[in-house]
């Protein structure tokens, strides 16, 4: 004889390792089949609290599937307590064991006893299976009249079941569950009006479970005018309503509403029935009566009013294009977010999402929703009110809102700044008229989460500024040359500026003191001028890479006024560029290092005083780890020692690159071209202009060796021939 589950627990709970543990439980089921094979009436209840136990610890019990069978055989309600929970639990609807419990389950739903059919009906409702349900159907249609509350509300859970089971049987019913179906449709009336909450709600599941298998049972408006007068009785508190039926106020109120749960299930099926029934019905004015009063009467603040709320939002939405009912749903967004919960705030937002005809107003109630939402540390909620605020967007509000953009911006998650960039650039490109205020919104992005800009953001940044007038441009270049030394962080910041400097850096001379002071510093007086610093000294600061402060030296750039623009652009390349030594190992670095000496070789043509300092920070490069940057290194500087950088400045570069048809393109016709100069490896065709420098006879003579020889390192064919390579393996000096 085995022992109890109290002693079967003590023994688990003494166990320290999972070895033990199922070693104690090989050990007890060897003892469970032998008590088993004795057939002991009187241990067969204690035997299936153990194989419950052992079954809820996750190990097979299917040896004791029969004696759940035989334990609800027996004449002794304990007995059949436990082996009615023993057969939910250890068995499944397809168990063909379940097939030897119909007799008993039958002669249980018969008896005197209302304890026992309850325990017979649970087990239907949890198990049952099609065998189960023809034989039992009879019992479950006389059991659903009975005088017993309990039963009653067992046995039509247990039709909703059995209508389940018989729809999903095959795609169409057959005439018998149709029938049968039909009888339980003209059954769902009367249990609309029972006084018991609990029958009412299991009528609306066998109700839901016709309308999703049986629709062609259904009369939709009789349906749809019963559940409105079911719902009108349950709102009103007074009178004959259901709701104070045998003191139903008191049993089933919940913070000062009247059973929440039935309403909800019954505004449920209500929206359900009126989306089939909507063009039988004469207008919606009963249906907006219905959610209004329950909108209305919604004063108090709790989880069970917030239920109520909710299923009327949602109500609406099949009338979402109507104004009285998108009114409703406003007056529902305001009632939520006027709540402590986050989650109901949550909702909120997402009504508001889902509603037509929001306009956003600065200062109006929607704005100030959108705007406290952005702020809330909840990040949920500062995703859903982004959303909503990009799509309630317009012209108007573009600016004031971009602001409390920037804000969120700052305090999110990289994650979060890499799926909001995207959205924020669509609705700038959108709504934004003025083609300068778009740059500089997306260099303000840039600088505070540059290193979240997708790539596709930052080229077709680039291509926006070459496309501009020459005015935007160079203001562009201008903000992000005072910018970009504050922040060397954010990469494409970083590479926006270094290809703005490369393309408009000669430009930017010409502008007044008053226009090269950016909004982001404020006018500092006048201090002494410093005496200027020696090439050789800034570039040898590139060997002891000596961190220092760029604010600084930024400051001290815009208070010099304009004179010795282009050294100051050269100043910071200089920054730039030892920054990317110094951060050498990184992909983003080489990403830079490809940017800024594509723009140091623009430069060395567009200006040519300062071609002497920009060739020594190329040089530095000759012997950085990135091989890409070294042949880049070397290359520019053969270009430069054969006076032929122009080759790297073309007349629209970016609207070049994107107006080429790749498609069409005839590669092997490049075979039999010509080459006219060794210079055009790069298959560019370089712009007519006179000679930068005059090298003379013996730099010529050097470099022409190292052009031979970077030709015999890069081809397969002597520096002598004619022919071009059908495809440079160069690659192109413009990383963008």
């Amino acid at each position: 004889m085995t022992g109890s589950a109290r002693e079967l627990i003590r023994k688990l709970r003494i166990c320290k390792s999972p070895v033990e543990e199922k070693a104690v439980i090989a050990r007890e089921c060897a003892e469970i089949r032998s008590a088993l094979n004795g057939n002991s009436n009187s241990t067969r209840q204690k035997i299936i609290s153990k194989l419950l136990l052992i079954h809820l610890m996750g190990y097979s019990t299917s040896f004791g599937q029969v004696e759940c069978i035989k334990l609800i055989a027996s004449s002794k309600f304990a007995d059949k307590r436990v082996g009615y929970l023993a057969l939910n639990q250890l068995l499944q609807e397809d168990a063909e064991v379940l097939t030897l419990a119909i007799n008993s389950i039958k002669m249980d739903l018969s008896s005197p006893n209302p304890y026992v059919t309850e325990l017979a009906l649970n087990a239907l409702a949890s198990i049952g299976n099609i065998d189960m349900f023809k034989e039992l159907h009879y019992d479950i249609e006389r059991l659903m009249q009975s005088p017993v509350v309990t039963v009653r509300k067992k046995a039509v859970i247990c039709a909703a079941r059995m209508l389940r089971k018989l729809g999903q049987m095959s795609l169409i019913p057959g005439p018998d569950a149709i029938d049968l179906a039909g009888n339980y449709v003209h059954v769902v009336p009367s249990l609309l009006v029972d006084p018991n909450h609990g029958v009412v709600s299991a009528a609306l599941t066998v109700l839901s479970a016709l309308m999703d298998y049986f629709q062609m049972c259904i009369n939709y408006t009789s349906i749809y005018e019963l559940l409105m007068k079911t719902m009108t009785a349950l709102c009103n508190e007074g009178g004959n309503s259901i709701g104070i039926m045998f003191g139903a106020t008191n049993d089933y109120e919940i913070n000062g509403v009247n059973d929440p749960f039935l309403k909800s299930k019954l505004l449920q099926l209500i929206r359900k029935v009126y989306e089939k029934c909507r063009g039988q019905i004469t207008g919606n004015q009963q249906y907006f009566d219905l959610i209004n009063s329950i909108v209305k009467s919604a004063t108090q603040t709790n989880n069970a009013t917030n239920s109520l709320l909710y299923e009327c939002a949602r109500s609406i939405y099949c009338e979402i294009n109507d104004p009285k009912f998108n009114q409703l749903g406003k007056d529902i967004v305001q009632k939520f977010m006027a709540s402590h919960d986050n989650n109901i705030k949550y909702i909120a937002l997402g009504i508001l999402n889902n509603l037509i005809g929001v306009n956003l107003a600065v200062g109006d109630t929607n704005w100030n929703i959108v705007v406290q939402s952005l702020r809330q540390p909840d990040i949920s909620i500062r995703r859903r009110a982004l959303d909503v605020a990009l799509r309630l967007v317009s012209k108007e509000t573009l600016k004031p809102l971009m602001q409390h953009l920037f804000d969120f911006l700052l305090a999110a998650s990289h994650d979060l700044k890499r799926e909001s960039i995207s959205k924020i650039a669509k609705a700038i490109d959108l709504f934004s008229d003025s083609e300068l205020y778009k740059l500089e919104t997306m260099v303000k992005i840039f600088t505070i989460a540059g290193n979240c800009v997708n790539d596709n953001i930052l080229h077709s940044f680039i291509a926006s500024v070459g496309k501009a007038s020459q005015a935007n441009q160079v203001k562009i270049a201008t903000k992000l040359y005072y910018v970009v030394g504050n922040n060397l962080s954010q990469d494409a910041l970083v590479q926006a500026a270094i290809w703005c400097l490369g393309e408009y850096g000669h430009l930017l001379s010409d502008l007044p003191q008053s226009d090269l002071l950016p909004d982001a510093f404020p006018a500092q007086p006048e201090p002494v001028e410093p005496a200027p610093a020696e090439s050789a000294d800034l570039i040898s600061i590139l060997d002891d890479f000596t961190p220092e402060e760029p604010k600084k030296e930024v400051v001290e750039l815009i208070t010099n006024g304009t004179s010795g623009g282009y050294k100051k652009v050269v100043n910071i390349i200089e920054t730039l560029a030892r920054h990317i030594l110094t951060c050498s190992l990184s992909p983003s670095s080489c990403a830079n290092g490809e940017y800024l000496l594509t723009c140091a070789g623009k430069l060395c043509h567009n200006v040519p005083e300062e071609s002497a300092r920009l060739m020594r920070i190329v040089c530095r490069f000759k012997t950085h780890s990135n091989v890409e940057l070294q042949q880049r290194a070397c290359e520019l500087e053969v270009l430069y020692e054969h006076n032929r950088m122009n080759v790297l400045v073309g007349s629209d570069v970016v609207n070049a690159v994107h107006n080429i048809d790749f498609a069409s393109l005839d590669i092997t016709a490049n075979a039999d071209r010509v080459e006219p100069s060794s210079f055009q490896l790069l298959e560019m065709t370089p712009t007519v202009s006179p000679p930068l420098i005059q090298p003379d006879p013996v730099q010529q003579k050097s470099a022409q060796d190292k052009l031979s020889t970077l030709d015999f390192m890069s081809f397969d064919y002597p520096a002598g021939d004619s022919k071009a390579k059908p495809s440079d393996d160069f690659g192109e000096f413009a990383p963008f």
